[in-house]
């Protein structure tokens, strides 16, 4: 099972884009490769912040659906509810501090709108 996303700025000439071995480029890349997943995204340089955020996002999603079903999968029945509540809290909060790090704004910055 495999999956490529392409670079999406189709202004920048192609031997710009094609090279990871260090050749200056106009865009921000991204390559994800697991053994069954190949994911590759280009963006402007000026959109690389939003390209980070958004993966990020993603992945505090996932973790806040399977970290909960994975965790009461595996504690055992005689194991005490409140210690199995406590760690999904943990797990939780822990994604929390992530995600609003993340969102956190810099200094001299400011959000459009």
């Amino acid at each position: 099972m495999g999956a490529e996303i392409e670079g999406v700025d189709n202004t920048a000439p192609e031997e710009m884009v094609a090279s990871w071995e260090g050749t200056p480029t106009p865009l921000a890349r991204v390559r994800i490769e697991t053994s069954e997943l190949k994911a590759e995204a280009a963006v402007p340089a000026s959109q690389t912040r939003r390209l980070l955020t958004t993966i990020l996002d993603t992945l505090v999603v996932f973790g806040a659906v399977l970290g909960p079903a994975l965790t009461l999968q595996v504690v055992p029945a005689t194991f005490p509810t409140w210690a199995t509540a406590g760690i999904i809290a943990g797990q939780l909060t822990m994604l929390a501090l992530v995600a609003r790090s993340a969102h956190r704004e810099e200094p001299g910055r400011r959000s459009p709108g």
